[in-house]
């Protein structure tokens, strides 16, 4: 590979440093819970009849003595609604709130958590996504991340109930483009945060300008915490995985669904118009591609270099499944993940061009 092969290396090598350097900054949520101010939980719900029951048990059994439970069907056409019924027939905290869709310029789950929010009067939001469970510690815990870091918005992102190839493969890269766009603490470029559970003070929200700030955004979660601390608030992603699991990603089909309506969506913080937003995935993902095959058919032939990289590949996504709980053995699918991620992306690029891309039946995009 000669000197080329060497260059490639350095980068794959530098860009494992920097996965593992932003991964110790990435604290874990305090052991021990709090339980100062009240707490609403907004639940954005569309079709979830699968996953609502345990994501409203989890929020039930929660230890915070304060909570209250909002769940907004988002139009949905399966039985949702009626599991959320009987658990508020059940226990007076969770209540019920129907809609019949986002109107013209909103995004469907922004116009849901907008609608959730509406009146609430507790000291802090908490949105979860509905294909989430939590263990009864997480919102204490999340109070006293909140209090350790003195901030105003906490995000962490939950683990896979069913160890599988979409974690293995599609997070990852995922995982590493986000450290690299993003900070942990919001000081610099956007700030991260996972849509999976993000608790905000409610003044620190309003002062934002709330999700009617961000309407039309598919980015929800990196778009909010931005905007949070745009407007003078502190933010800060934490690893709280060990509280809190998702099962929306378990199937790989599910998971590759997921990731390239994200990646559509990302598109809306960098391009302007479908146009942009082909040129931008098709770009990444050729450059995915090359990064995972290059290295893997070099070091097959014998290539020092290309052993080295893909060596580095592993470790990034070695140090990926550890703090994500994952089966620490798929690291060596560490070259492979780049490229089928790749494909991810030149898929998406293709629905963003053709505006086809669609999340629960509604277009990315209008």
């Amino acid at each position: 590979m000669g000197k080329w092969g060497v260059l490639g290396a350095a980068l794959v090598v530098a860009r494992t440093a920097i996965t593992v350097k932003v991964w110790r900054e990435v604290e874990r949520l305090p052991g021990q819970g709090v339980h100062d101010g009240s707490v609403t939980v907004v639940v954005p719900a569309r079709d979830e009849e699968r996953t609502i029951d345990r994501c409203l048990t989890g929020l039930r059994a929660q230890d915070h003595p304060d909570l209250r439970i909002v769940v907004v069907d988002d139009a949905s056409t399966d039985r949702t609604a009626e599991v959320v019924r009987r658990h508020a027939a059940e226990d007076p905290r969770v209540r019920l709130v129907t809609g019949s869709g986002p109107p013209s310029g909103w995004a469907g789950k922004v116009h849901a958590l907008h609608v959730g929010s509406a009146g609430v009067d507790s000291d802090w939001l908490l949105y979860v996504d509905a294909d989430t469970e939590a263990a009864p510690d997480l919102v204490g815990r999340l109070l006293a991340g909140a209090r350790r870091w003195d901030v105003d918005l906490v995000s962490t992102s939950g683990r896979g109930t069913r160890p599988g190839p979409g974690w293995w493969l599609l997070l990852p890269p995922t995982n590493q483009l986000l450290f690299e766009t993003t900070t942990v603490d919001g000081r610099r470029g956007m700030a991260l945060a996972v849509g999976h559970c993000i608790l905000v003070r409610r003044e620190t929200c309003e002062r934002a300008g709330g999700w009617a700030a961000i309407a039309g955004s598919r980015a929800d979660d990196v778009g909010f915490a931005t905007l949070v601390r745009d407007s003078g608030g502190r933010t800060r992603y934490a690893d709280g995985s060990d509280s809190l699991t998702t099962s929306g990603l378990d199937a790989f089909g599910d998971a590759w669904a997921s990731m390239r309506k994200s990646m559509v969506a990302g598109t809306d913080l960098y391009s302007k118009g479908p146009a942009g937003a082909f040129l931008g995935l098709v770009t990444a993902g050729v450059a995915h591609v090359a990064y995972g095959a290059v290295p893997l058919v070099a070091a097959l032939r014998g290539s020092r270099p290309g052993l080295v990289a893909c060596l580095a590949q592993s470790a990034a996504l070695w140090v990926f499944l550890r703090r994500t709980r994952q089966p620490r053995a798929a690291a060596v699918l560490g070259p492979v993940a780049p490229v089928v991620f790749g494909a991810l992306s030149l898929e998406a690029a293709w629905h963003a061009l053709r505006g086809t891309a669609r999340w629960k039946g509604r277009g990315m995009r209008g």
